[in-house]
């Protein structure tokens, strides 16, 4: 038969500050996390934290923020704040701040910050006549108008705690379908805002108590568990408030071992948080006495009792004195003390609770006193109470059901409007997003034919530029020097018939050699030593007996693996002979050298002729003052040098003895056969 927090809360006029100080923590913890505007605002957290905690400087730092806010709206915000805080001392004032508020809100135009404003009022004078004047018809009325203000407000997170004050209210008058339609309501609307799990408990144990009244005790169990489960997140008066109607809860369901556990477990918290002494300590005791006098444990039931029926009694809380008295009852019945039971009946005030639980509980044992007295009147009278009790309870839960299959279609409704909102959010942010994704493709398609065009020109021009350069090697490349064939020829007119037809042939067959390979860009190295030597043996008519040519060159495969530009060889051996050996007074010598290691291939061409005049080039890569043909090497050069770093090197220098002496001439080509395969 235990008493609830709740219950003795809301018509014990002398303990109202406690459920004040809960209610302005709840109702500052929704605003806390609230709404897009002055919630991220730190001065007002830091202003709504001291009000919620009722901090002394509370007061002061509110007047000193309605005194530089920085408009309207921002000034009521604040105002509010002061209103939560004549909540505990001058209610009537809070009153006054709620009207205040709302005839600011009606004059301004319809937003979601004016509907945010308006339903705080409303929800403010709300917890007034819950609090002061128990007007379950107030409460309700204005709970529904912060309700629909609230969900169409930047505080849409307010409206689940509105729907539990709503369902308090209808509990309060026992109206116990429409007070669960409402819990559920608050569950619904949690969830489809994501409220944190702890802003859920009490919407939680709403359901729990009020299916224990209606001795419904699987589903009580059910919510309750819930509430529990969270309980280390609780702040402390909540904790209290869990374990007190949890216990409860056992009691209903004759758990008796198990409801003196929950009852020890709510005496250990309130002995930690220092509160011994104060109304939570002396409920924890009456319902503790309780238990222990339904266990048998009379003398520890009674010897509980007695502190906290004195400190009732000396605070006039009638729901603590008729508790306290109903207990001493079920004592004294199982002792078969009718005296005691007598005396307490005829020296009880009138009137001390209206708790329906509690009335019916006295009402049993009044039927048993009675019987055992022998007043069959009073004995079937009140029976007839506890009857009408039972059927109460039966008509409840008839309704109950039936307020359950509409509230059931009501969360489905609110749930499939809820996915609807979500679907058609999600359908615009598909849209948004289909249209971005078609500005970025057109915009980047654009940058890519852009980048394409730009590139094509490019080529073009390096195509053009490649082929201009390619005419020009291959120009060179297909005309034999004149003063070369005229020196043969020349000297072919000195010789028989026959050695000059032959000497003519081999000049022809030279020519057509020289088409061939200058057609392509590359050749096989084996391929240019033989024109070259077909080129030499040509030009050695025209150089004298003392003239001679070696060439050292790697056997097998390797000449035929190895790339070399086409005619390259034979224009430094035709430099060679042209510029440094012809006309050479002494015996004349030209040395081909071919090595090849690791993808690299030299080739050196050295003479014992004049030498390169160094006073008028430069010995690497320059064409200055040289002739044609080491201008096409150059440019050849130049050119897939600068597709493939360091592809051809050349060098041209003097041979010197140790005297500083010329000896001759050497120049030599490194050509990297990977890079060049990759240009091929």
């Amino acid at each position: 038969m235990n008493m609830k927090i709740v219950e003795v809360g809301q018509r014990i006029r002398p303990h109202l500050v406690f459920w004040v100080l809960i209610i302005i923590s709840l109702v500052s913890c929704n605003n806390e996390k609230t709404g897009s505007r002055k919630h991220s605002d730190k001065d007002f957290e830091r202003v709504s934290v001291a009000v919620r905690q009722q901090k002394p400087e509370a007061r002061a730092m509110v007047d000193s923020a309605l005194a530089v806010a920085r408009d309207s709206m921002t000034y009521y915000d604040y105002y509010f704040l002061l209103g939560n805080l004549y909540m505990v001392n001058a209610p009537d004032s809070a009153l006054m701040c709620a009207d205040r508020i709302l005839r600011f809100a009606q004059q301004q135009e319809p937003s979601p910050r004016v509907n945010g404003i308006a339903g705080s009022a409303y929800n403010l004078r709300a917890n007034y006549y819950y609090l002061y004047h128990q007007n379950a018809d107030e409460v309700i009325k204005d709970n529904k108008e912060a309700y629909r203000l609230f969900m169409q407000s930047d505080l849409i997170n307010n409206a689940p705690d509105v729907c539990a004050n709503i369902g308090d209210a209808y509990k309060q008058v026992n109206q116990l379908p429409d007070a669960a339609s409402w819990y559920r309501r608050a569950l619904v609307l949690a969830d489809s805002i994501n409220l944190p799990k702890r802003r859920r408990i009490s919407f939680y144990m709403g359901l729990g108590d009020i299916y224990q009244k209606l001795e419904d005790y699987d589903l009580s169990e059910e919510y309750f568990a819930k509430s529990m489960d969270n309980l280390d997140s609780m702040q402390a008066n909540m904790k209290i408030t869990c374990l007190n109607n949890y216990g409860n809860l056992q009691f209903y369901k004759k758990d008796y071992p198990k409801a003196l556990s929950v009852f020890q477990q709510m005496d250990s918290l309130i002995a930690e948080l220092n509160l011994r002494g104060g109304f939570e300590d002396y409920l924890c005791r009456i319902n503790m006495a309780d238990v222990l006098q339904n266990l048998g444990r009379t003398k520890e039931s009674l010897a509980t009792l007695a502190p906290a029926d004195s400190f009732f009694r000396a605070k006039g809380v009638g729901d603590g004195i008729y508790y306290a008295n109903t207990i001493r009852i079920a004592n004294a019945l199982q002792k078969n003390d009718m005296g005691t039971v007598s005396s307490i009946i005829a020296t009880e005030p009138k009137a001390l609770t209206q708790d329906e639980n509690m009335l019916d509980i006295r009402n049993r044992y009044l039927h048993d006193y009675y019987v055992k007295t022998g007043n069959t009147r009073l004995a079937d009278y009140y029976e007839e109470l506890h009857q009408q009790r039972r059927d109460s309870i039966e008509n409840s839960q008839e309704h109950m059901r039936a307020k359950d299959i509409v509230a059931r279609l009501t969360i489905d409704t609110l749930q499939l409007h809820n996915q609807l909102r979500i679907e058609e959010k999600n359908a615009v942010i598909q849209r948004n997003l289909l249209v971005s994704a078609v500005v970025v493709s057109i915009v980047l398609l654009i940058a890519l034919a852009l980048l394409a065009w730009t590139l094509y020109l490019r080529k073009r021009n390096a195509d053009k530029e490649q082929e201009i350069a390619n005419l020009k090697i291959a120009t060179v490349r297909n005309s034999m020097s004149p003063h070369f064939i005229f020196n043969v020829l020349k000297h072919a007119t000195t010789l028989d018939v026959q050695d000059a037809e032959e000497t003519i042939r081999s000049v022809i067959k030279l020519m057509h050699s020289q088409i061939d390979i200058s057609r392509e860009m590359f050749v096989p190295l084996r391929r240019e030593l033989e024109f070259t030597q077909a080129y030499i043996d040509t030009a050695a008519t025209t150089m004298g007996d003392d003239f001679s040519f070696q060439l050292i060159a790697p056997e097998g495969k390797q000449l035929d693996e190895c790339l070399v530009p086409s005619t390259f060889v034979q224009i430094l051996v035709e430099n060679a002979i042209k510029h440094g050996l012809r006309g050479l007074d002494r015996p004349k010598t030209l040395t081909v050298a071919i090595d090849n290691k690791e993808n690299m291939t030299t080739i050196e061409v050295t003479d014992n002729g004049r030498g390169f005049d160094v006073r008028n080039h430069n010995t690497r890569y320059s064409n200055e003052g040289t002739g044609t043909g080491l201008r096409v090497i150059l440019n050849t050069i130049n050119y897939y040098n600068s597709r493939h770093r360091d592809a051809i090197l050349f060098d041209i220098d003097n041979v010197i003895d140790d005297k500083g002496e010329t000896l001759g001439c050497r120049s030599v080509l490194s050509i990297d056969e990977s890079q060049l395969k990759k240009e091929k």
